[in-house]
């Protein structure tokens, strides 16, 4: 995706001020509504933006343990690698989930109420997803860094 000066300039101003009304947003970027709001909408179609929603902070609503689970799967194969990640899109503990290079072939991140809770959740449903040989868990200590913006 191509992104001139004024794509990042609005890019930049909604990543720090998401609530920001449109007319605002085009004053802060230099450009009137309709422009502004055709290149929003445009930066949203082509996938530069996600549509808005609100995050809400884990610890806040009680969830205190954050982990990190590696994980390796039995067989390299396209059939169990998307079994594989089509099983973990059904378990909301698990937020997020990336394909690794390296030792391991997946690394989850995992939200649980306490320490036990984890174990619940690796024992009815990480272990259950399809094709895992094996899992590292290594929970945080604390969180030091937790940044949503990417510099534009």
């Amino acid at each position: 995706m191509d992104l001139d000066d004024s794509d990042r300039r609005i890019l930049r101003v909604i990543q720090e001020q998401p609530e920001i009304t449109l007319r605002d947003l085009g004053d802060a970027v230099g450009m009137s509504h309709s422009p502004c709001w055709r290149r929003l909408q445009r930066l949203q179609e082509e996938g530069a933006v996600s549509p808005r929603r609100y995050v809400i902070d884990p610890e806040a609503v009680g969830y205190d343990v954050l982990v990190f689970c590696f994980v390796k799967i039995a067989q390299h194969q396209r059939d169990r690698l998307r079994a594989f990640e089509e099983a973990v899109q059904a378990v909301p503990e698990i937020l997020q989930c990336h394909l690794l290079s390296g030792e391991y072939d997946y690394v989850l991140q995992v939200i649980a109420r306490s320490v036990r809770d984890y174990e619940a959740t690796v024992k009815n449903a990480i272990v259950e997803l399809p094709n895992v040989q094996s899992i590292v868990t290594s929970f945080t200590l604390k969180r030091v860094k937790d940044s949503l913006n990417v510099p534009v």
